[in-house]
């Protein structure tokens, strides 16, 4: 077709069998290219045997496809035009390579840019194939035949429907790559929206299964699975607070138990900002708390449970009533001393914050094995 669109004063005509040996050598070359690139082996450093195999096919084509022109008279090519076009058929078929594996690796991921580099590819490719064809045949020089020589009407006129039906065919398989693009890339763009939804949907189940759903707080489930991650690594000693609201039963009793989640709320809000970035705070049920922290220093932890209980002991505004009754007591056990597994610690902690609730609540203290015991 490139040779169709050149000036020269006679019709052409071509040799069937070189005409398709070209095509029979860029089937079974683009053939080997792709099966060298998918195996890795072959398609290491760079794509370099695979873009070969593409290139010279390509090339063996064009060439070939040229040498069977039948009537062409004197023709030739420069050989700087020759080896322009060789470079740029490698060269491009290096780049397709590149956007083909990527496309490869995001359409294993189910990711929309997949049919960006699936496009890119394309237009490579061909942009590099034309390139190459009008390279190689720009100044051909096709000089004229004897008249005698030069085909009939009828000739010109079969020459013209195969140029005709050539150009259509083309022209279709480009509409068809466009269309099957189009149709690949809104495929894409409802699988994308899909996998959103399905991300979104499971991190509000895992929010809901590892958070409470009132105080928004990480639950007893997350509270183990954070306790046993910090075991793994932990150099330090870790110090488990069991908090638990003194008075709180009174609000449930006498305004209804939605006054008392609210209360719940603001204790819980109250808790995570007096912690703040020193420790893990979760809600392990009804009013009880768990604050865990990481520290050398048993005077800082000190420290801490007397600024929750001197925060917690304050005044709360609700809605249907002012609370100013409310305490706490604090329980504390402390890894590895007091053990190294969760249940083991909460349940030293529970018992050294009921132990200080007997004895007066609105207090601390920590769990010693001598003056309590865990039930039997």
């Amino acid at each position: 077709m490139v040779i169709q669109a050149h000036h020269h004063s006679h019709a052409i005509n071509y040799n069937i069998q070189k005409t398709l040996a070209s095509l029979l050598i860029a089937i079974v070359g683009c053939s080997l290219g792709f099966v060298c690139f998918l195996f890795k082996k072959l398609r290491s450093q760079h794509y370099l045997l695979p873009a070969l195999l593409f290139s010279a096919s390509a090339a063996s084509m064009h060439y070939l496809g040229m040498a069977a022109i039948v009537n062409a008279g004197d023709m030739s090519v420069s050989t700087t035009d020759i080896i322009l076009s060789l470079a740029v058929i490698f060269i491009t078929s290096l780049i397709m390579l590149r956007f083909t594996h990527m496309m490869l690796v995001m359409t294993s991921r189910n990711d929309i840019y997949a049919n960006f580099y699936r496009l890119g590819a394309t237009l490579t490719l061909s942009s590099g194939v034309a390139i190459m064809h009008f390279l190689g045949s720009c100044q051909i020089n096709m000089a004229s035949i004897p008249s005698s020589a030069m085909p009939s009407s009828q000739d010109d006129y079969i020459e013209s429907i195969i140029t005709m039906t050539l150009t259509g065919l083309v022209a279709l398989v480009f509409l068809l790559a466009i269309f099957i693009w189009f149709v690949n890339f809104k495929e894409h763009l409802s699988n994308e929206q899909l996998k959103r939804e399905l991300i979104k949907k499971n991190l509000m189940l895992k929010q809901m299964t590892q958070h409470d759903s009132l105080t928004q707080l990480p639950n007893r489930l997350y509270l183990q699975k954070h306790l046993n991650t910090l075991f793994t690594h932990q150099t330090d000693p870790l110090f488990i607070m069991f908090i638990d609201l003194d008075g709180f039963k009174r609000v449930n009793d006498v305004w209804g138990h939605a006054v008392g989640d609210e209360l719940l709320v603001k204790i819980s809000h109250t808790i995570k900002e007096s912690v703040s970035n020193e420790g893990f705070v979760a809600r392990i049920g009804g009013d009880e708390f768990i604050t865990v922290i990481c520290q050398k220093d048993k005077d800082v932890v000190i420290q801490l449970a007397q600024k929750l209980l001197s925060k917690i002991a304050g005044s709360y505004e609700l809605s249907a009533t002012t609370v100013d009754f409310i305490s706490a007591s604090i329980g504390i056990s402390i890894y590895p001393e007091h053990g190294n597994d969760v249940a083991t610690l909460l349940k030293k902690a529970d018992v050294a914050m009921y132990y200080i609730k007997n004895r007066g609540k609105k207090s601390i203290t920590f769990y010693d094995e001598i003056e309590m015991s865990l039930p039997s």
